[in-house]
């Protein structure tokens, strides 16, 4: 995975652009393939969430949901950190790392137009 910016047509604005290998590619699609892990990135959207959150939100069982962030995790598109609560009780949080996902099969690199993270697929 390689990181750069791209700058809009005026260019004014940077948007962070992640360039995943193939290998990273394939698992991310495989992940996608499954409505579970689909529902969990939609979930995702609204900020960093538990298993148990993203459970009661994507109305999916817990083994799903930890089934569905352990392949997510391995992709670009998602990632794991650590929840530090009162009483030192820990639980990992799942973050949604890319607003948008770009599939291209041209080698010219495309224009972005998104507020947050663009992950640029290159087949």
């Amino acid at each position: 995975m390689t990181r750069s910016a791209t700058s809009d047509l005026a260019g004014n604005l940077e948007t962070p652009v992640i360039h995943a290998t193939p290998s990273e590619a394939a698992r991310l699609f495989d992940a996608l393939d499954s409505e579970a892990c689909r529902t969990v990135v939609r979930a995702l959207e609204h900020g960093p969430m538990t298993a148990k959150e993203l459970q009661e939100e994507g109305d999916i069982p817990l083994s799903t949901v930890y089934r569905c962030v352990n392949e997510l995790v391995d992709t670009p598109l998602v990632e794991e950190t650590t929840r530090v609560c009162q009483g030192g009780h820990h639980a990992s949080e799942y973050s949604r790392k890319i607003g948008t996902l770009v599939v291209s099969f041209d080698s010219e690199p495309p224009v972005y137009h998104s507020d947050g993270s663009v992950l640029h697929l290159q087949l």
